[in-house]
């Protein structure tokens, strides 16, 4: 029997503030523990979900409370960890952000634009699925290995 036998799906509602971002990196981190991924690996995991959720608030949702959003988080049959966000914002697929040049935002003095490099630098899989007659919300899927 392993660590991740009695993990089972779970889920997150969430609204379009900010402050909700404290919440959420909480509640990936607790599960992540959970699951058994070492302490480095569940900031790593909080971290990319936070920069996920932050980008959604801010651009999909433009800071809107009313709205709201999902943090699905599910074993899959593989020790391997499942995110997925799921929204009804404007669609964004964040695969299609170049990766940034750093040479280029340092000599622009540029903050910021870094959160989906890192997204896909934390993660082992990043998939965005936008919604359709099929899935009504935008989907974000991130995936974590264990081992």
């Amino acid at each position: 029997m392993s660590k991740t036998d009695s993990f089972t799906h779970e889920r997150l509602t969430a609204s379009g503030d900010t402050t909700e971002l404290e919440r959420i990196r909480q509640f990936v981190q607790d599960k992540a523990r959970e699951f058994g991924f070492s302490e480095q690996n569940i900031h790593k995991i909080a971290l990319a979900v936070d920069e996920a959720c932050s980008n959604l608030i801010r651009h999909a949702y433009q800071l809107d409370d009313s709205k709201e959003f999902f943090v699905d988080i599910s074993p899959n049959d593989d020790d391997t960890l499942v995110i997925e966000i799921l929204d009804n914002g404007t669609a964004f697929d964040p695969l299609t952000v170049p990766i940034p040049d750093l040479n280029q935002y340092a000599a622009q003095h540029r903050k910021g634009g870094f959160g989906v490099h890192i997204i896909r630098m934390v993660m082992d899989a990043v998939e965005y699925f936008p919604a359709d007659p099929t899935h009504q919300m935008n989907r974000l899927k991130l995936v974590k290995k264990l081992s």
